[in-house]
């Protein structure tokens, strides 16, 4: 299946024509669900890929965004070139996910960087790209080298490199310095305090790079990091375990604050990834069934629901000309097709019944709780935050009296509201679906 994917991926490159592209990304989109469904058990593929569910959500999600993204960017400067970009990372992102080899994920895992840095500096909105460029390539290689370093320990200790050698199939390994091998997947995550990359990565990306790394090129730090628990043994009770959870609670905590004062609508859906990435790491690093199922399905539901922010961004952004929250009011009386599918996202981003975020925090929330009560009590504030931020988000875009032009009505196509219902639609379907 993944080598399928990734012949169709090559093919679709040499595609000029946009409409021929997204009809084939959609048909790939649709393989990955069928695969997703089938394919519930593990499966090796001549000992360079591999699947199982957690892999066929990650390829089914990069697939859909991407389709998505290049929906929500129909008028852009240079296309070819621009499609070459999305479709190289998009192909990456794919291979990421499906190989079984740790050394080949660490390939993967940085070559992403290059389309990805092109895309900011070749599309971006202002010259502070370049200083953006530098944050992502430097914060990204910098703790990419520590994990390189402990797959080689392992490597060179008789482990086997392969990520679907779990539990029985491989002895784990008791290292001292695993918080120091995870530090490249901690600042993918992002994980405060090593989030500094992400609102200047966002704010100076098109929507198409925003919707992207929000909504997959993150997932790889989760992702990574989700696979090397598997062969680490890690004690519960060590000082550098309770810090490094204490440290992403409070991080993420200072973030949803964080977004409550932010006057930039790009820069606020960044910090509330950051707030909700905690949520993930502390599900991944509890080593429970539970606690990775509920990390796994926070970074679905995240994925889904801001990349469709962005989106909203960018759909509001084409009226106004401005990302500034005071430039942006009134869309009830402007656009109420907008406000209403903002209000939609923003329920579902404070896990607003049904969604998949809300099933998620409900599982992190009680390994949480189980973990330690103070965990419970930090989980609980940030939930709250959560809402507060999101609440902030509809009601600063949606009320208010309107300073966008009356004709600016019609540059709100409808192939925006089709890809933000997109977004919404998965985001609160798949949970009736959930076991």
């Amino acid at each position: 299946m993944a080598k399928s994917l990734v012949v169709s991926l090559i093919a679709l490159i040499i595609m000029k024509d946009l409409s021929n592209t997204i009809i084939g990304l959609s048909f790939l989109t649709i393989m990955a669900m069928v695969a997703t469904s089938l394919t519930m058990g593990k499966v090796e593929l001549n000992g360079l890929f591999a699947t199982d569910w957690v892999m066929s959500l990650m390829v089914t999600l990069t697939l859909f965004v991407s389709v998505l993204s290049y929906l929500s960017s129909v008028k852009i400067s240079r296309k070819a070139s621009f499609n070459l970009m999305i479709i190289s990372i998009s192909l990456i992102l794919v291979v990421s996910f499906s190989v079984s080899s740790f050394f080949l994920f660490f390939f993967f895992f940085e070559s992403v960087l290059g389309p990805l840095l092109l895309l900011i500096l070749g599309w971006g909105y202002q010259p502070e790209r370049l200083q953006a460029g530098g944050y992502l390539v430097i914060y990204t290689v910098f703790g990419s080298l520590f994990f390189l370093w402990g797959v080689s320990e392992l490597y060179m200790s008789g482990v086997s490199s392969s990520m679907s050698s779990v539990g029985s199939l491989v002895k784990k390994m008791d290292m001292s310095l695993w918080w120091l091998y995870t530090l490249g997947f901690l600042i993918k995550l992002p994980m405060y305090p090593f989030h500094l990359w992400l609102p200047k990565a966002h704010v100076e990306a098109p929507v198409a790079g925003s919707m992207l790394l929000a909504g997959v090129v993150l997932k790889l730090g989760g992702y990574g990091l989700l696979r090397l628990m598997t062969v680490m043994q890690v004690n519960l009770s060590s000082i550098s375990y309770v810090s490094l959870l204490m440290v992403s609670l409070a991080g993420g905590l200072y973030a949803g604050l964080a977004c409550v004062r932010q006057v930039d609508l790009k820069c606020l859906v960044a910090y509330s990834s950051v707030a909700h990435m905690s949520l993930v790491l502390l599900g991944v690093l509890s080593n429970t069934v539970l606690g990775v199922v509920g990390a796994v399905v926070i970074m679905v539901g995240h994925g889904l629901c801001s990349s469709g922010l962005f989106s909203y961004v960018n759909s509001i952004y084409k009226m106004s000309h401005s990302r500034l929250l005071v430039m942006n009011k009134g869309g009830l009386v402007i656009c109420p097709s907008l406000a209403l599918m903002c209000f939609l996202l923003s329920s579902s981003n404070m896990a607003a019944p049904p969604s998949l975020n809300l099933l998620g925090e409900i599982l992190i929330f009680g390994v949480g709780g189980w973990m330690s009560s103070g965990f419970l009590f930090m989980l609980g504030l940030m939930s709250f935050i959560s809402a507060c931020f999101s609440l902030y988000l509809y009601g600063s875009c949606s009320h208010g009296k309107g300073l966008m032009h009356s004709n600016s009505l019609s540059l709100s196509s409808v192939c925006d509201v089709f890809v933000l219902v997109s977004h919404w639609a998965p985001l609160n379907i798949l949970f009736m679906f959930m076991p």
